[in-house]
């Protein structure tokens, strides 16, 4: 396979490869590192590609193992992490409802990255990249009917979370 065949057939996927990756590190510069090894991983089965068929699913798993690896040797508690940055004032602050609509979203961001893996990474594709279960059972490799089940349970995990931080706040 030629490079111009290889960019081809890989590159559109880069910047969702590369959203993924910085939702799952919550680091730019991890989450560039974690799509440059993908597409080294890539270049280096590049006679094998042609037999998949559906690269973009191949991508995002490779993605989202190099991420689960990365993560399980740094072990560090991201949901730790998440709330120092807002406790620090990372969220912009606009007069009008934006301020609302960014501390929500940073509150949802924060439930789902202080989720296990893989209800994480379900969560993300299924929510945030709006990918159907079929999609995500392809590129994670698992039933659809776990996946279902997951996610659910992630859900009403994130649901339990947020009724007990907004129980305390009116405490």
């Amino acid at each position: 396979m030629k490079a111009s065949d290889f960019k081809l057939m890989v590159m559109p996927y880069s910047s969702r490869l590369y959203r993924m990756a910085f939702r799952l590190m919550n680091n730019r510069e991890e989450a560039e590192d974690i799509v440059q090894e993908v597409y080294m991983k890539l270049w280096g089965m590049r006679s094998e590609l042609t037999g998949y068929d559906n690269i973009e699913a191949l991508c995002v798993r490779i993605t989202r193992n190099l991420c689960l690896d990365q993560l399980r040797r740094r072990k560090v508690n991201h949901h730790a992490l998440r709330s120092e940055r807002l406790e620090t004032g990372n969220v912009s602050v606009n007069p009008d409802n934006n301020l609302e609509k960014e501390e929500e979203k940073a509150v949802i961001h924060a439930l789902i990255d202080s989720l296990p893996e893989p209800q994480r990474s379900l969560v993300h594709l299924r929510h945030l990249e709006e990918k159907d279960y079929e999609e995500i059972s392809q590129m994670v490799n698992m039933n659809v009917n776990a996946i279902r089940v997951s996610i659910s349970r992630a859900r009403k995990q994130m649901r339990e979370m947020l009724e007990k931080q907004y129980s305390s706040w009116k405490a």
